[in-house]
């Protein structure tokens, strides 16, 4: 028997890419995942990306997730 707390595991990593790559994954032109993201009103459905500099940063999970539950509707 341990004396030692059980901790739960750790969160799964996420995984950012730059805009290039996350709209290469998804088969668009990078322009137009920067004019989603300028546009989040109209595309409520896209995941909110992080910025670093001058540069977006995208989880890609959440995004495949987002364009699955897409596919579904």
């Amino acid at each position: 028997m341990s004396n030692e707390a059980s901790t739960p595991p750790p969160p799964p990593l996420r995984r950012w890419v730059n805009t290039r790559s996350a709209a290469a994954h998804i088969g668009i032109h990078p322009e137009v995942l920067r004019r989603w993201a300028r546009q989040p009103g109209k595309h409520t459905w896209l995941p909110r990306p992080i910025r670093v500099g001058k540069e977006f940063r995208w989880d890609i999970d959440a995004l495949e997730t987002a364009l699955a539950d897409l596919d579904d509707r």
